[in-house]
């Protein structure tokens, strides 16, 4: 059984995964600010992570034979890369707002460094379970 394999973990990592992957994207969409007919990205994830928790519950298998109770449904979770073609802002054909994309930017950071903070604190807490023993 590996030591990071429990719900909460799982959940905190693709979280991680897609913030990264939005970040990206909202950098790639303010790169190409001006560039001509290019049309912004986001990144959705949340609607699947959610999903996966409802279905999901920290039950642990002690047998192969045991039925797992929503354990893969985390692993299929994907954030999911749209491109919207539906607007344009501009004549050259850009629907980038370089505000909208600064405030999904900050927004995003915000996000990742909270998500980052309770990575921390699950480790610091298995690190003082460790330390202490039984004492």
């Amino acid at each position: 059984m590996s030591l990071f394999s429990n719900q909460s973990f799982g959940v905190l990592e693709k979280t991680l995964n897609g913030l990264d992957l939005r970040n990206k994207a909202i950098s790639n969409n303010l790169a190409n600010v001006d560039t001509p007919n290019y049309k912004r990205r986001s990144v959705s994830f949340r609607n699947q992570l959610k999903s996966a928790m409802e279905g999901s519950n920290d039950l642990a298998t002690t047998n192969n034979r045991h039925i797992a109770t929503g354990a893969g449904s985390l692993n299929e979770v994907q954030p999911q890369v749209s491109k919207n073609e539906n607007t344009s802002f501009r004549n050259d054909g850009n629907n980038v707002s370089i505000d909208k994309e600064m405030a999904e930017l900050a927004k995003n950071s915000l996000e990742y460094r909270a998500i980052v903070k309770q990575v921390s604190n699950q480790f610091n807490r298995m690190s003082s379970v460790i330390q202490k023993g039984g004492n």
